[in-house]
């Protein structure tokens, strides 16, 4: 009997017809309704944990997948997710996906891993370059590059504070890091991402992050100078983001870089920049992001912007050569003028994850993939404008890019709930909208940085934000009739 179990010239037919079967699965998953169907049970769980011992026909795993695991999924490509920009449904992208499986290119060699792939991946990051404002110069080595595709923005922000370390004292990577102390990173009080607490441990500086307060989510510029010079010759890294990922606020990027430089020129600017960079596909908004092109080094998020499949990210420098401060090299597999392997700190093995970015840029175009910005934001601010005219709501951010944090108060003109009650209220929204499974909103506590409900006072707003091209002012008008629906409910 044939086996069907690996992949021969014998069985392509029975090969085509089972992705065959999961490309139509897939398709039909992404085009649902509905964000999630069911929830995951803990006896679903226990079995899910069961080790298979004998072999399973592919056509029955198939089925029971299609059963039993995507009614469970997160559906990112319905019209009804609302609450992060990872749709992606770009056809294109997914294409790319699918065809990178299949190539299995190994980025971390060019001459016998990758030998098409390092310059089809050199050419996705140069067109990144150049949409955030960095020069592009002529590559004859990695070295000129200006960049690494990576995992995902926690990286792409780790490899940047291991530059920014190597930066601030030289041969850190080979001496280790003495004075932990002596390391010192900002960030922007209470918006700060995760990821960079996290690196700092990570690369043995320790937990050693300034918060500076924040007015209306951006730094207070005067705080920024002053913990600047009280800690002058301590700090390796500030950094300013270009769209947090809560309020989704573009800070103050060229008066940020004039004071940090005035200070201590040597200071690393690193623009963490994942949502915001996809402004400048856009003629109409580029300006929005001017000054990031100051900046030491930008992190992008293609899978947040592109409408591309998770995961890609890309670190991109102002200065290409800062990547020799982290060269590492090794004779089994990478020691070659283009072999990536040699600048993506923490990453082995790459897989060709930026053929899905370059299908996305070549089948929509940089003009195409600025109109479908544009549109994102249109629907935002289309949104924002809904809420502001309903006196149920208030909105606690300015939409600078495709975000709206929003709550529901009864009545904004004349508060008479308490925080508490109003946050109760907000959170029960979300409960029921996450038990019910048709729309998604994001929620996360945020400082009321401006005073819009209580000055300070920690809020737990609604989130709606998209990166869905189908997405219209009826969906919205949708979404928020069922929220009224739910805040009828739980007043009844």
């Amino acid at each position: 009997m044939e086996s069907n179990l690996i992949l021969n010239k014998r069985n392509k037919n029975y090969a085509k017809e089972c992705i065959d079967n999961i490309v139509e699965m897939g398709l039909d998953f992404k085009l649902q309704d509905n964000f999630r169907k069911r929830h995951v049970s803990e006896s679903m769980i226990k079995e899910i944990y069961e080790m298979p011992e004998n072999e399973t026909r592919l056509e029955d795993i198939i089925t029971l997948v299609k059963e039993q695991v995507l009614p469970y999924c997160s559906n990112f490509g319905t019209e009804n997710f609302m609450g992060f920009p990872d749709a992606g449904n770009s056809i294109g992208g997914i294409s790319g996906a699918v065809l990178s499986d299949f190539l299995q290119q190994n980025l971390i060699n060019s001459s016998f891993c990758a030998p098409i792939a390092t310059y089809m991946e050199i050419a996705v990051i140069r067109w990144l370059r150049e949409i955030v404002g960095y020069k592009n110069i002529d590559v004859n080595n990695i070295w000129d590059v200006g960049g690494v595709i990576t995992y995902g923005g926690t990286g792409s922000n780790s490899i940047a504070m291991l530059l920014a370390r190597e930066n601030h004292k030289e041969n850190t990577m080979v001496n280790g890091v003495m004075t932990p102390e002596d390391y010192k990173v900002i960030i922007p009080k209470g918006i700060g991402h995760y990821s960079i607490k996290s690196s700092l441990m990570w690369i043995g500086c320790g937990d050693n992050v300034i918060e500076v307060p924040t007015i209306d989510y951006k730094y207070d510029l005067k705080e920024l100078k002053k913990t600047l010079i009280e800690n002058k010759g301590k700090i390796m890294c500030v950094v300013a983001y270009v769209g947090d990922s809560r309020s989704m606020t573009i800070d103050n990027l060229t008066e940020i870089y004039k004071i940090v430089k005035a200070v201590d020129n040597n200071i690393w600017l690193h623009a963490d920049a994942c949502h915001g960079f996809s402004l400048g596909f856009s003629e109409k908004l580029k300006s929005k992001i001017s000054g990031i092109e100051l900046f030491d080094s930008i992190s992008t998020d293609p899978h947040k912007v592109l409408a591309v499949p998770y995961t890609v990210s890309a670190l991109l420098l102002k200065n290409p050569n800062s990547l020799k401060k982290v060269t590492t090299t090794s004779d089994l597999i990478m020691k070659e003028d283009y072999a990536f392997g040699q600048v993506t700190p923490f990453i082995g093995s790459k897989s060709w994850m930026s053929l899905k970015v370059w299908f996305a840029f070549k089948n929509i175009g940089r003009k195409g993939i600025g109109e479908i910005i544009e549109r994102r934001c249109q629907m935002a601010q289309y949104l924002k404008k809904n809420l502001e005219n309903r006196k149920e709501y208030i909105v606690l951010n300015d939409v600078d890019i495709n975000s709206v944090m929003f709550m529901y108060v009864g009545d904004k003109k004349n508060i008479t709930m308490t925080l508490d009650k109003i946050n109760i209220i907000n959170k029960e929204i979300k409960k029921r909208m996450d038990e019910e499974g048709i729309y998604f909103l994001h929620q996360f506590s945020i400082n009321d940085d401006n005073g819009k409900i209580s000055k300070d006072a920690i809020l737990y707003p609604l989130r709606y934000m998209s990166g869905n091209d189908n997405i219209s002012e009826e969906t919205i008008d949708k979404m928020l009739r069922y929220i009224d629906e739910i805040i009828k409910k739980l007043q009844d």
